[in-house]
């Protein structure tokens, strides 16, 4: 026996020498008591599969005597350590993800995650990674030998602990984002579920060297010929948010109408999260409002033109906004309610304050002849504005008849935004002292 086991054993005898209580506090199961089956579980006697059905026996006590935890989950947090068997480690760590969160960090975190770095066998990490992605807490605590455990041979080993780093991420913003350098090699392992949890989990560890783990995976979304890894690549770019121009252009080549259905909407809705930084996609995303075959990839195309635009960009391309308006050239009236919602958000500040009193334009007309060529040009500029704004004006109040209501509706409230000037804010009331 090792010097570590032998240490483990003396721990477990010294627990089972403080069991002198009466037996209401010794519960049994299976016609045993709690203390021969802690005997059972923790003296070297017996075969493994002895020692397996002791564990499993605590276990189930555990779960119907809350009151004797402090009694059994030390002894199955020492049997996962000290237990020379694997199917009995296997077998403790089930046990211990029983536990309630409140548990788990009084019991059995320390011993789950001590294990998880030692342990050799690859089932036995499998079934501690399952215990502890029970509990994110757990994992946040657990990063070092998750990162570790990517290195496994046995590809359950590496999905497990790729998603157990994603879950310490979530619960822990920052947590995992060192585990970038083991979820890396991933991305080329042969088994696509590999990938996939790799792909998945470097997308929510907010990794260190996050722009080029964005392009790695635009890299790949320009070659990979599965459809549920191309998502999971979109969603994940999506994730990282890094606006360069490659990760743009590989969610714009997304966008292409060979792409299946999934892909394609997946890419817009991601170009939607960038904001102006995906200025460079804005001609690709309005031919898609044009030309996409499906309703759903349109309408988040619509979106994801005006965000990458911004307000000022779209005010630009308004011409082309009212053209698609017409139920002719656009069908499906979401597509429509999505176009007339882009314009009304921008309001009063970018259309309506171009339409000028009728006077002031008249006095513009009538002086284009009489007045020197650098206030001529801003009298024109003045009218081209107002032009412009009484056009959009006009493609909103022809919504206001358009064949479903909802258009109709949203065409009103749009009408009513741009020609209404908001009341300046005012300052908040200074309270006397």
């Amino acid at each position: 026996m090792t010097t570590a086991r032998y240490a483990g054993a003396l721990a477990l005898f010294a627990l089972l020498a403080g069991f002198t209580r009466a037996d209401e506090k010794d519960p049994e199961h299976d016609g045993k008591k709690m203390t021969q089956w802690i005997t059972a579980a923790t003296q070297g006697g017996g075969s493994a599969r002895q020692r397996a059905l002791a564990v499993d026996a605590l276990g189930k006590i555990a779960v119907k005597n809350k009151s004797n935890h402090k009694d059994i989950i030390p002894v199955v947090g020492q049997t996962l350590r000290n237990d020379t068997s694997a199917a009995v480690r296997v077998q403790a760590a089930l046990v211990l993800g029983t536990l309630t969160e409140k548990e788990i960090e009084e019991y059995g975190k320390a011993d789950l995650i001590f294990q998880l770095g030692k342990e050799k066998e690859s089932r036995v990490k499998k079934e501690i990674i399952t215990a502890i992605s029970r509990f994110p807490q757990v994992c946040v605590g657990a990063v070092d030998p998750l990162s570790e455990a990517l290195k496994d041979a046995e590809p359950a080993v590496k999905i497990a602990a790729a998603e157990a780093l994603a879950l310490a991420a979530a619960k822990t913003k920052g947590s995992a984002k060192s585990a970038a350098a083991g979820l890396a090699p991933m991305l080329k392992d042969p088994d696509k579920a590999v990938r996939t949890a790799g792909i998945y989990a470097l997308g929510r560890i907010q990794p260190e060297g996050a722009t080029a783990v964005a392009e790695t995976l635009a890299t790949m979304l320009g070659t990979e010929t599965d459809v549920n890894i191309k998502r999971e690549l979109i969603v994940s770019i999506g994730l990282l948010g890094e606006k360069t121009l490659p990760v743009v252009q590989a969610l714009a080549a997304a966008l292409n109408e060979k792409q299946p259905d999934e892909v394609r909407r997946a890419a817009a809705r991601a170009l939607g999260t960038f904001g102006t930084g995906a200025a460079a996609a804005a001609d690709v995303l309005l031919n898609v409002v044009m030309t996409d075959k499906l309703k759903d990839v349109r309408v988040d195309a619509v979106r994801a033109f005006g965000s990458a635009l911004g307000p000022t960009g779209v005010k630009a391309r308004l011409n082309d906004l009212r053209l698609l308006l017409d139920p002719t050239k656009e069908p499906d009236f979401e597509v429509r309610l999505a176009l007339v919602d882009e314009i009304a958000s921008l309001g009063w500040e970018h259309i309506g304050s171009d339409i000028a009193p009728l006077g002031q334009v008249a006095t513009a007309v009538v002086s284009f002849g009489l007045l020197g060529w650098s206030d001529f040009d801003a009298r024109a500029t003045l009218l081209l504005k107002w032009a412009e704004a009484q056009k959009t004006l006009v493609a909103l109040r022809l919504r206001q008849a358009d064949p479903q209501g909802k258009v109709r509706e949203a065409a009103t409230l749009a009408i009513r935004k741009i020609e209404k000037k908001p009341e300046p804010k005012k300052d908040p009331e200074k309270k006397e002292p």
